[in-house]
């Protein structure tokens, strides 16, 4: 059962993606997004697999650039142009099943709707405990997991022998950036305390296949289980606002469709019924 400190409202939600270059890429902000081209290309060794860096697209990954800096439109906008810019370059695709990836996170049929559902459900079963942690958490508001040994911590990304810490570009806020620290675990106390902090909550994401988990300025909390570009999917926790409407955005500037409210018994919460909202967005690009 779940705690009535865990969450005020839930909604399901999924997002909608949009094309068409950035216009708002001034001189500065295009110095700093090349920049952010050519780390990457250090990062990552030359391969002709096909998607074989797919994961390091997923949300909150690597190549899931999220602008801090930039208006609501124009957030959703660059999700879409980051996501081709580096999917030409690295995916080993034609354009067209590049165009059609992100379609993946898109839920009509009823049934698949319930299945998610059941899967949030289950989720939130099992991370009462380490979601109820994060929300009174002042230092966690990203975490996202590659693998158990490879995840992301805020805006550091860990693997075992060394963290890349990356600081959000001055004019365009892009996170991750070109302008990144590098430190090995002894050299990062504090982060490495943030690590074991996130541990259990982080096994518990592998379990159920969980992409990311933020938490935005208004204390709300964003399970993002999967998706590419504009286009995820997973539930908000703690959310104190109305219910969202159509066109909506997120706190990353992710756009909101379709909305289907429903009462779940198995949320219950202080053995009281709380109001579930669900949430399904679906566009094709």
């Amino acid at each position: 059962m779940i705690r009535n400190s865990l969450l005020g409202c839930i909604f399901l939600f999924s997002t909608t993606a949009y094309a068409g270059a950035p216009v708002y890429f001034t001189n500065e902000v295009d110095k700093k997004y090349r920049a952010l081209i050519k780390h990457v290309r250090e990062m990552l060794p030359s391969t002709e697999r096909q998607l074989a860096y797919l994961p390091s697209f997923y949300p909150f990954s690597l190549l899931d650039v999220r602008p801090t800096k930039l208006n609501k439109k124009h957030l959703r906008d660059f999700s879409n142009f980051n996501f081709g810019v580096f999917g030409r370059a690295l995916l080993n695709i034609d354009k067209k099943q590049l165009s059609n990836l992100p379609s993946i996170a898109i839920c009509k049929e009823q049934k698949c709707k319930n299945d998610r559902i059941a899967r949030i459900e289950q989720f939130l079963k099992d991370s009462a405990e380490e979601i109820k942690g994060i929300s009174k958490s002042d230092s966690l508001l990203i975490v996202q997991q590659t693998t158990p040994n490879v995840y992301r911590i805020n805006n550091t990304f860990f693997s075992p022998t060394q963290l890349i810490t990356y600081y959000p570009s001055k004019h365009a806020g892009f996170a991750p950036s070109g302008n990144y620290k590098i430190s090995t675990p002894e050299q990062s106390p504090d982060m490495m305390v943030l690590a074991q902090a996130s541990q259990k909550l982080r096994s518990i994401m592998a379990k159920h296949n969980v992409a990311a988990i933020t938490k935005a300025a208004d204390n709300s909390i964003n399970v993002i289980f999967g998706g590419l570009g504009d286009n995820h999917w997973g539930v908000v926790l703690y959310s104190k606002a109305t219910t969202p409407n159509s066109g909506d955005y997120n706190h990353i500037g992710l756009e909101y469709d379709i909305v289907q409210k429903i009462i779940r018994p198995q949320l219950l919460l202080s053995n009281r019924l709380e109001r579930v909202m669900t949430r399904l967005c679906q566009s094709e690009i």
